[in-house]
């Protein structure tokens, strides 16, 4: 059981034990549960969004407890307080406040992303401080761990907030046999989920088409979650998109934030950006076919096959070309397998925030970067925007450049 001393607390062997086989199940295996709860038409029941509540109400409970042993009452009360406003903001008036209240909105995002490092670093802390009671029967020093974590956490969330503003490029390369002669590569930029928001600031488009720029496409491509606000005669931010081209095209995909906004308005942004925009429908651009779909709707979690129709109607005589699919939402659906060679997605964000990211990965049941199935590809983008806290944390923002070689004989 648990014993109180002036410097910290000893479990009994039985506790610490227990403690350590529950910590140590993987994480795989918990969510799961999250997996299983789905609809027919393979949509997850629950809103991850509205678990964000309980997930901060654990958080708070358990970092309260910390505190309160580590440095007292007083201490413990200022942080349940805190963290008390910020539920029943997210609860009640989140939606009100959205608008007429950004700095709210932006203290809730920030608290919450400090609030789950802080757990992290906790949780972390207890474990190794478990590790080594079992192992010397060392006491766990509660008020020098709250002394080392809070200042910690505080640094990580400086870095997060740098993170996530450090728009960096990050290449991939498939070799592939179906490049046409006289075509030895093309260089595809990707960009997705930039989320042009009240908070954007257009320094992260500027970066990203510089380093667009640099990379010399010879197609690019967005791949949806691009406007995320009213856009309506912005010509600033569609110029900024305008200024680099490529000689195959520039082609996008609406994601579900798209809808949220007002999918026409949001679509008109993306013409007025340079970019034609595919709704269920291809084109043959000489080297390569490309194919891309809407969202389907407003869904944020949605496994339909919408893509199926579009790729069945792309001619026999165009199939032995590499055929590219663009698609918001990162699922492969297995009649889809083998209709494209390379799909191009985003809306995870890489979890945007460590360990969210085996979260995110979990409920979409895919990974960030390059995954095979049987004969093709998917590729998901940490993205370029933010979504929430203008932060990211150990999950880069990226431009995606995708190289597609030709296959060099064995």
């Amino acid at each position: 059981m648990l014993s109180n001393h002036d410097e910290g607390y000893t479990f009994n062997a039985e506790c610490g034990r227990a403690l350590v086989e529950v910590v140590s199940l993987k994480v795989e295996s918990i969510l799961a549960i999250l997996r299983a709860v789905k609809n027919d038409l393979g949509v997850v029941a629950i809103n991850p969004f509205r678990l964000i509540p309980f997930i901060v109400i654990g958080m708070t409970s358990y970092i309260c407890y910390k505190i309160w042993k580590g440095l007292g009452v007083k201490s413990a009360l200022v942080w349940l307080l805190t963290s008390a406003s910020i539920v029943t903001w997210w609860i009640f008036f989140r939606r009100s406040f959205l608008v007429s209240n950004p700095t709210l909105s932006a203290f809730g995002y920030i608290f919450f992303t400090f609030s789950s490092i802080t757990f992290a670093l906790f949780l972390a802390a207890d474990i190794i401080g478990i590790a080594l009671w079992l192992l010397r029967k060392t006491k766990i020093n509660v008020k020098r761990q709250v002394l080392f974590v809070l200042p910690l956490a505080s640094a990580l969330l400086g870095y997060a907030y740098f993170e996530g503003a450090n728009v960096r490029a990050i290449e991939t390369t498939i070799a592939t046999d179906k490049l046409p002669a006289g075509t030895d590569a093309v260089r595809i930029v990707q960009i997705t989920d930039l989320h042009i928001d009240r908070f954007f600031n257009p320094k992260r488009l500027i970066r990203a088409m510089e380093l667009t720029d640099a990379a010399k496409p010879d197609l690019i491509v967005l791949t949806g979650d691009i406007v995320d606000k009213d856009l309506r005669g912005d010509e600033y931010l569609a110029g900024l998109f305008r200024s680099v081209n490529a000689p195959l095209g520039k082609f996008a995909v609406t994601g579900n934030h798209e809808f949220y906004w007002g999918f026409d308005q949001s679509v008109d942004f993306m013409r007025r950006a340079g970019y034609e925009v595919l709704h269920s429908d291809w084109r043959d651009l000489g080297p390569l076919v490309i194919a891309g779909v809407d969202n389907p709707g407003g869904v944020m979690m949605s496994k339909e096959n919408d893509g199926f129709t579009t790729l069945s109607s792309i001619p026999d005589d165009l199939r032995d070309k590499f055929i590219l699919f663009l698609k918001h939402m990162p699922y492969v659906h297995e009649d889809n397998i083998g209709l494209f060679d390379l799909q191009l997605s985003g809306h995870t964000h890489g979890g945007q925030l460590w360990p969210l990211r085996y979260l995110v990965n979990s409920m979409h049941e895919v990974k960030n970067g390059l995954s095979v199935y049987k004969d093709s590809f998917l590729y998901v983008s940490n993205g370029v925007g933010v979504w929430g806290p203008p932060m990211r944390f150990l999950t880069p923002s990226e431009v995606a450049i995708i190289n597609v070689v030709r296959k060099q004989p064995d």
